[in-house]
């Protein structure tokens, strides 16, 4: 297999296309037409997640049928280091430590349409605007303190909040542009609201790139890490929180909505009490139970029906 290993930032892309040939590229339309123009058939091209900037390169390479692998930062900077033990980091080590975790076998397909880039953003950008508005609505707060004390002040806040407000609701009406049946058929599980159905299209993106239930909780990151030596566990398992941190706090608050009115889910919860378990990993443990159901659902293609 060849591969190829890129370092992306802002304005520029370093690629490594071997050990040793290692060349930068304008992070613009123009650079990565250069750089597709240099593949061969059956060329894999590696790359870090890097936010949004990675994203045109790794949209325009896909479309030209070439296949691109994302990268955790973490699995590159373990290459790093067991190549070498001196702290070395630039954007040339960067690029050929990708490019080693791609012959490796590391990291992911990116599968990521422009419709699921669009939901994504949507997604993103509703929950900067929530944060606003909870950050809002306490200056709200502090302003009526204040008005109570020294009387009628000007307030800006109660327009601005308002404004928010219209803005989320426009932003949620257009989650539904986007894969409208699979959001409505993931709607059918209970605790599975409008935002938590886009999250998941927009995140998880294509269901069948999983295997089973397991490795869709270990993407989201829900999976239990546990230390063993020999036949020796040491300590507790604590989830390993690699996933994606904003689709696992959504799903956390469809468990806990889900626990409520999901008759299975309720009972599994109290089962869970009962044997004497912390809150927080009885409800880590609905939280799975959850992505369960929820994968049963996508893969089938068929609504939730409740058990019994």
């Amino acid at each position: 297999m060849h591969a190829i290993g890129i370092d992306m930032s802002k304005r520029s892309f370093h690629a490594a296309f071997d050990d040793t040939t290692v060349r930068q590229f304008p992070n613009t339309e123009e650079g990565v037409i250069e750089f597709i123009a240099l593949l061969t058939p059956g060329t894999t091209v590696g790359i870090e997640a890097t936010g949004a900037y990675h994203l045109l390169f790794c949209v325009r390479v896909t479309q030209q049928d070439f296949l691109v692998r994302v990268i955790n930062p973490l699995e590159s900077h373990r290459v790093i280091q067991a190549q070498s033990l001196r702290k070395v980091k630039t954007d040339r080590t960067d690029a050929l430590a990708v490019r080693q975790a791609v012959l490796l076998g590391l990291g992911y397909p990116f599968t990521d349409t422009t419709d699921i880039i669009a939901l994504k953003t949507l997604v993103v950008e509703r929950q900067g605007l929530v944060a606003l508005q909870a950050q809002l609505r306490g200056r709200q707060e502090a302003h009526a303190a204040k008005e109570a004390a020294a009387g009628l002040l000007h307030d800006s806040t109660t327009p601005v909040l308002k404004a928010l407000r219209k803005e989320i609701r426009l932003i949620e009406a257009k989650f539904a542009r986007y894969q409208p049946g699979t959001q409505a058929l993931l709607r059918s599980i209970p605790g599975v609201g409008v935002l938590t159905a886009a999250a998941l299209v927009a995140f998880v993106g294509n269901i069948k790139r999983f295997s089973t239930p397991e490795k869709l909780v270990a993407y989201i990151g829900l999976d239990v890490r546990v230390h063993q030596s020999g036949t020796s566990i040491h300590g507790k398992g604590f989830i390993t929180k690699r996933g994606n941190v904003f689709l696992r706090h959504v799903l956390w608050n469809a468990a806990f909505i889900a626990r409520q009115h999901n008759p299975e889910l309720g009972a599994y919860h109290r089962k869970k009490l009962s044997e004497g378990k912390h809150y927080f990993s009885v409800m880590c443990a609905v939280e799975r139970k959850l992505i369960h159901l929820v994968f049963a659902v996508w893969t089938r293609g068929t609504p939730y029906v409740p058990r019994g």
